[in-house]
């Protein structure tokens, strides 16, 4: 089988109606982070929810969906609640709310023969836990209660950094970000897993980048804010 695997689009329809566009598949997988930071919150929840078989809940999405704080970095924590609150909040529905909020944290699947663990950030910490090829332990693999998890191929994202590696024996892989991706490539990215071979091909799209440019401007009032996010979406 040939699986589509997809995180972090942060409300930006565009970049991940490029990947829907330029792919086929037999299951698509998606591990978080559809709202916040974009300007287009619903009708990204519409795209992720249309297209894809299995979704975990990001950091983002428990934060729009519940109500409560998104955990994130000092770098970013300003902005993202500035546009949870003033973005994301006014521009999705009660029902968008509740399919949030009612996304699972982690997914355990076996699909075509192959054990497969799903969650944003790491088996440890699901919502929080940032898993960088440079700085994987041993302890980031355990589940909450601190058992190792059973032998999976592990799928993650929240860094916004695409990778694959093998790693005592289990293999991780985060597709990077379609919506944002904060590696060295401005591109959106998003990854290709065989399962018959567990070939992992990484992938990047272009999209219209000027589109996303003057949405945001639309959706935001104060400057300096502004300024910031079209950084953080590198389109300044």
């Amino acid at each position: 089988m040939k699986l589509l695997l997809c995180s972090d689009v942060h409300a930006n329809p565009y970049a991940l109606m490029k990947v829907l566009e330029a792919e086929h598949w037999d299951m698509s997988i998606f591990m978080g982070d559809i709202v916040d930071y974009g300007p287009l919150p619903s009708e990204t929840i519409d795209l992720v929810r249309d297209n894809f078989d299995l979704v975990v809940q990001g950091n983002h999405d428990s934060a729009a969906g519940l109500g409560i704080d998104c955990g994130c970095g000092q770098e970013n924590h300003e902005l993202s609640v500035y546009t949870r609150e003033k973005v994301t909040a006014p521009r999705i529905s009660r029902e968008d709310r509740s399919y949030l909020a009612s996304l699972p944290q982690n997914l355990h699947k076996e699909i075509d023969n192959v054990k497969i663990y799903m969650s944003h950030g790491s088996p440890a910490d699901n919502l929080y836990g940032y898993m960088y090829p440079w700085s994987i332990t041993p302890d980031a693999l355990k589940n909450a209660l601190g058992r190792p998890e059973d032998d999976a191929i592990f799928m993650v994202g929240h860094t916004h950094y695409q990778f694959s590696l093998h790693y005592n024996g289990r293999i991780i892989v985060n597709p990077g970000s379609i919506g944002q991706p904060r590696d060295s490539l401005p591109d959106p990215s998003y990854s290709m897993l065989e399962t018959d071979t567990l070939t992992i091909t990484h992938k990047r799209v272009r999209y219209d980048r000027e589109r996303l440019r003057a949405q945001i401007k639309q959706s935001m009032d104060d400057s300096d804010m502004l300024q910031r996010n079209l950084k953080l979406f590198r389109l300044v």
